[in-house]
This record gives structure tokens, C-alpha cells and sequence, in this order.
């Protein structure tokens, strides 16, 4: 679904590009060391699954990381890794993706443990990749094995099917947030640096991190916890350990 499709584009017109007021909306910029000991702390006395996603400008060794997406399925927190810098890292943001007590959550960290490591010294752990589980569901319902993974839009499509008007909402926020990014779309991957953040970035990243819990539950029968968190462990392990960074077409290819 695209924003040419008239549902999208209605909808598109409805909610002005995507663009939306902040100052009540559940996702949370944190651009300050205070901040982000709060809410990583809050996270890591909970306990609980949390939902995690990166943006950045090529994002692997190679690159940099400007933007850490937290969720615990109720509220959104981003971490302003461009204005804090390693900050960011020593005030808890560390603690929490390195923790064995707390299941992060993402899609396919590969490319962000690469970052994370290299970068920033902090190692990606006791992660579910919903990847995986949309990989599983597949094979187990639709009795076909892909020699490729799945990226994150056909994934959040395949958990949506049946919910036109979720699915559409979704559409208008990702076809808005890539015209400004997306170098094939006209966009640089460069805005991400810049500050201070649009509201249609904030709103797009929100938007990668909102069903990642949701789609482990519903998939978790697929690919249960501790075998998707081995599997996980080992691709981040390749990635990380490899001697080159991970990117390019070659992590299109299944390796589970």
C-alpha cells in the first residue's frame, strides 16, 4: 500500500502528511542525560520486553547512528544519540540493550549490533527478531521457504492483512518519513543528523518500533523465545565479528 493509493491518500490529507501535533502524543524525544537515566532505568526495573529500532546514515561500522527507538507497546521513547553522543550510552542506554534480563525486541539488529558495537562499544543482547518469526509464520502457514528474509514493511503488511485502516495510517507515516530520506525518493539519509528532529521523522520512527511487540506475540508460536534469541545471538555474532560491515545484498540471503 502506497500513499497513491486513494485510501492513503485521503488519509494522507486527513492527518497533513503525517505531520502531527507532539505535545500529546506518546513518543517521547530524549535529547538530555537526565532524561534518558530515567526512562532506561524505568525499562530495566520493569523487567519487560522491550521494543527496540536505530536510524542512522548507513547504518553499520561504516556509518553512524543518529537515532535509538524504544517501546515498551505503550509508549515510545528516541534517544538523541546525534545530540548526546556517548552520553547517551553511559546514562543507560547501554545497561539496557547490553541486559540478559530484558528481551529487546527488534527486526533483523544485524546492521545495528554492527553499529552499536564498533561505534559505541555496547553489544546487542537477549534480542527476539521478529524477522525470524515472519520467516517462520510463513513457512509454517503458507508451506513455502523464500531463499531471501523478509524487510520490515512486507513483515508489518503480513500482521496487518484484514486491517485496511491501521494498515493505511502506517503507509502515510512510512511513504512520508522515506520522501525525506530515501535517496531513490529525492531524500538524503543525512536529515537524520539534523536538529532539531521533523515531527514526520519522530512520527516515522515512531512508527517502526509500534507493532514489534505485538507481532512477537502474535508469532511467538512460530518461533518460540529461546530458540529465536539463539538464532539471533548467532547472526548478530557474524555481523559484529565480520570482517567487513554488514551490508550490502548479500544479507537479503536466509541464513536460519
Amino acid at each position: 500500500m502506497s500513499i497513491e493509493d486513494p485510501t492513503v491518500a485521503k488519509l494522507a490529507d486527513t492527518l497533513g502528511a503525517a505531520t502531527l501535533e507532539l505535545d500529546n502524543d506518546p513518543i517521547q524525544l530524549l535529547d538530555t542525560e537526565e532524561a534518558v537515566a530515567r526512562v532506561t532505568g524505568e525499562l530495566l526495573a520493569a523487567g519487560t520486553p522491550v521494543a527496540v529500532d536505530f536510524e542512522g546514515r548507513d547504518l553499520c561500522r561504516a556509518g553512524k547512528l543518529d537515532l535509538m527507538q524504544l517501546s515498551d507497546g505503550k509508549r515510545t521513547w528516541l534517544v538523541d544519540v546525534t545530540t548526546l553522543g556517548e552520553t547517551a550510552f553511559g546514562a543507560g542506554a547501554r545497561a539496557l540493550l547490553e541486559s540478559e534480563a530484558v528481551l529487546k525486541v527488534g527486526f533483523d539488529g544485524r546492521g545495528d549490533a554492527d553499529a552499536l558495537w564498533h561505534l559505541h562499544k555496547t553489544m546487542l543482547t537477549n534480542v527476539y527478531d521478529v524477522q525470524i518469526a515472519s520467516c517462520k509464520r510463513q513457512d509454517a502457514t503458507e508451506g513455502r521457504r523464500d531463499r531471501v528474509v523478509h524487510g520490515l514493511g512486507r513483515a508489518m503488511d503480513a500482521f496487518l492483512r484484514g486491517d485496511r485502516a491501521r494498515q493505511a495510517t502506517m503507509a502515510v507515516v512510512k511513504d512520508a518519513g522515506r520522501k525525506l530520506f530515501a535517496p531513490e525518493l529525492g531524500g538524503s539519509y543525512d536529515v537524520w543528523a539534523e536538529r532539531p528532529l521533523s515531527a514526520t521523522l519522530i512520527e516515522y520512527a515512531g512508527n517502526d518500533v509500534a507493532l514489534l511487540l505485538e507481532m512477537r506475540e502474535a508469532w511467538e508460536r512460530y518461533s518460540p523465545t529461546d530458540t529465536n534469541v539463539n538464532i539471533s545471538r548467532e547472526r548478530i555474532r557474524k555481523a559484529v565479528q565480520g570482517q567487513r560491515p554488514a551490508k550490502g545484498k548479500q544479507m537479503a540471503l536466509k541464513d536460519f
